[in-house]
C-alpha cells in the first residue's frame, strides 16, 4: 500500500480515529490527536504496510495497543492544576481558626518567619502560586524554569511549611 493511500485513509478517518482514542482514554491524561499522529507515523515508517482492506482494522488495533502501552508506562506525576495540599490546608491542620489567626500581626510575623526559612526560589514559588494565585504554567513561562522544577520547589517548600506550622513533616 502506498504512503499516499495511507495518508488519504487517515485524513478521511481522522475524526473517527480521534473519537475512538478519546473513548479509550478514561482520564483525559493523554491527547488523542497525538496518539493518532504517532500511530500514523509508525504505519508510514513500516515498509510492509497492510493491504487496503486490512488498514482500518490494523489502525484501530494499533491505536488500542498504543493507548495501552502509554497507560502502562506512564509514571504518576504531579498535576499541573496542583490538587495537592495548599498553604490554607496546612494552616487549617493547626486548628479551625488558624487561617483567621494568620491575619493578626502575630500571625503575619509567624508566616513571614516561616517564609524566610525557605530558599529564595521556594519562597518565590509559594508567594506567586499560593498567595498571588498565579498558575505554574505562567510562572514557568515568565521565569524560564521548567514546570516540573517549579512543582518540585513547591513540594519541598510545602513540606518545610507543614513542619513549621504543625510540627510534623508529612
Amino acid at each position: 500500500m502506498s504512503k499516499g493511500q495511507i495518508r488519504s485513509f487517515f485524513s478521511e478517518e481522522r475524526n473517527r480515529l480521534i473519537n475512538y482514542v478519546r473513548g479509550l482514554l478514561w482520564d483525559g491524561s493523554m491527547d488523542a490527536e497525538d496518539i493518532v499522529h504517532d500511530v500514523l507515523l509508525k504505519i508510514l515508517e513500516r515498509s510492509d504496510a497492510p493491504a487496503p482492506e486490512y488498514l482500518a482494522a490494523y489502525t484501530y488495533r494499533s491505536l488500542k495497543n498504543r493507548v495501552t502501552d502509554l497507560a502502562r508506562t506512564r509514571k504518576p506525576g504531579v498535576s499541573i492544576d496542583d490538587d495537592s495540599e495548599s498553604l490554607i490546608d496546612i494552616l487549617k491542620a493547626r486548628g479551625p481558626t488558624a487561617p483567621e489567626q494568620m491575619m493578626s500581626e502575630q500571625g503575619q510575623m509567624e508566616l513571614f518567619e516561616a517564609l524566610e526559612a525557605l530558599s529564595a526560589i521556594e519562597r518565590q514559588v509559594i508567594i506567586a502560586h499560593e498567595l498571588e494565585g498565579q498558575t505554574f504554567k505562567s510562572l514557568s513561562e515568565a521565569w524560564g524554569i521548567p514546570l516540573n522544577t517549579l512543582l518540585s520547589h513547591k513540594s519541598r517548600a510545602m513540606t518545610k511549611l507543614r513542619k513549621h506550622f504543625t510540627g510534623r513533616s508529612i
